[in-house]
């Protein structure tokens, strides 16, 4: 059994520093230093295919190189200790509490002359940083076309660009059909299709078929399987003008793909990503 393709990454990410994070999946620790603030670290999303950023606190299960990455990271980055007062004096023991305290989550935690610590980890700069997330409290203050933008880019869709070779245009809007409804079934929160654009370059059909809740590489898999694994390009990530997805392409010529051939379809292309729009105007490939 072959393992999934997966997208290939910048030539400026090591793969060897890689860490899974509770809310994006897979990251990739990256060379340089934000400056936001202390312990903030650059990283790279693979399923976004979007750089981010980072603090030891969120990261999961890692690499071994990972976890040195960071312990070097976060010891260049430790603020010096008080300049004036012994190391029994209050402000030098609540530097050392705080130090700890930084190396164990990324986080400092300020310290006044006096010893106080305020507890309350920094606030990033730049907010929304991780895939541009946006809290409900967030969108309720934003303006309705905006909280519109927002729930776009942040939703997967999953869409299809279908060729088939007969030169029947109704044939092939239900050819296109047909596989949306499969994909739909298999990879949506709907069985769709949302909408099936008509014939363009005599019998290419777009279809958007729907959102899903998975992420764009699981949604893609789970296409491709829904349309036979066979006769398959390696899927790839895109990034673009405003839209993040991963691309996969079918062609007949390629290998025997016994349930495409049956409908006479010569090419297949599945995007599932950020950004596709609502209508398969916006479809990858449609402009």
């Amino acid at each position: 059994m072959s393992l999934p393709a997966r997208p290939p990454l910048p030539p400026d990410v090591d793969p060897n520093l890689w860490f899974d994070t509770e809310r994006c999946g897979r990251h990739y620790l990256l060379d340089g230093n934000p400056h936001t603030f202390a312990g903030r670290m650059f990283a790279y999303c693979a399923e976004r295919g979007i750089r981010t950023r980072v603090s030891k606190g969120e990261i999961g299960d890692c690499s071994e190189q990972t976890r040195y990455f960071v312990r070097g990271f976060l010891s260049g980055n430790e603020l010096p200790p008080p300049v004036s007062g012994g190391a029994t004096e209050p402000a030098h023991l609540a530097w050392r509490e705080a130090a700890s305290h930084f190396r164990n989550t990324g986080y400092w935690l300020d310290v006044d002359a006096a010893g106080d610590i305020d507890t309350a980890p920094p606030e990033d700069t730049e907010a929304n940083t991780d895939g541009g997330v946006v809290t409900e409290a967030e969108a309720e203050e934003l303006p309705t076309e905006l909280q519109a933008l927002i729930r776009e880019q942040a939703t997967v869709r999953v869409a299809l660009v279908v060729d088939v070779s007969a030169s029947d245009a109704d044939r092939a809007v239900e050819v296109a059909t047909t596989l949306a409804q499969r994909v739909g079934r298999r990879t949506c929160d709907g069985p769709g299709p949302v909408e099936v654009g008509p014939p363009v370059s005599f019998t290419r059909v777009y279809a958007l078929v729907g959102v899903t809740g998975h992420r764009p590489w699981v949604a893609m898999q789970t296409a491709m399987t829904a349309l036979g694994r066979s006769g398959w390009a390696p899927s790839t990530a895109v990034e673009g003008e405003g839209e993040q997805y991963v691309t996969a392409e079918f062609r007949a010529y390629r290998e025997l793909n016994r349930g495409l051939d049956a409908l006479g379809v010569s090419a297949v292309e599945i995007n599932a990503g950020y950004g596709l729009g609502h209508d398969p105007s916006r479809t990858p490939g449609s402009r």
